[in-house]
């Protein structure tokens, strides 16, 4: 999307937790991108690098939006931008979450999970660059190719 119609904007928030979302992690560095179909992984340009808190937060942040009049009608467009967001800490596999959305006046919280790296640290076959979830049209999310829950 043209960032001239880009007018409004949209609040994230990232949560980020291991032993399936029981443990918040602090320290965990965030950087948010933009979303770059033509690259590969669609990676783009770093926007802003934030780091979690003691509650594994991240603090409100705003992006680029388009106008929420968009989604009033059909053929309008896209009522959203998307953005990637890549999450790492020492001792955790990487997690990377491509194409998600941000909508103009909506706080979303992206939810980051992390995977522990073996106690021996070694990295084994399971994902040594890390996790990559795609944000998809109808909203589900997929997980290196493959639809994974939520």
């Amino acid at each position: 999307m043209n960032n001239d119609t880009l007018s409004g904007f949209g609040y994230m928030i990232v949560r980020v937790t291991t032993a399936r979302g029981a443990i918040p992690l602090e320290g965990a560095v965030v950087t948010v991108s933009n979303y770059r179909p033509e690259f590969e992984g669609g990676r783009g340009d770093t926007i802003a690098v934030y780091t979690t808190n003691s509650s594994g937060l991240t603090e409100r942040f705003s992006l680029p939006a388009p106008p929420r009049a968009l989604s009033m009608s059909p053929g309008n467009g896209k009522s959203y931008e998307t953005y990637n967001i890549s999450v790492a800490k020492d001792g955790y596999y990487q997690q990377y979450y491509i194409n998600a959305p941000v909508f103009e006046g909506i706080t979303s919280i992206q939810n980051a999970d992390m995977i522990p790296l073996p106690d021996n640290g070694q990295t084994d076959n399971f994902t040594p660059e890390g996790n990559i979830f795609f944000e998809t049209e109808n909203g589900a999310l997929e997980g290196n190719g493959e639809e994974v829950d939520r």
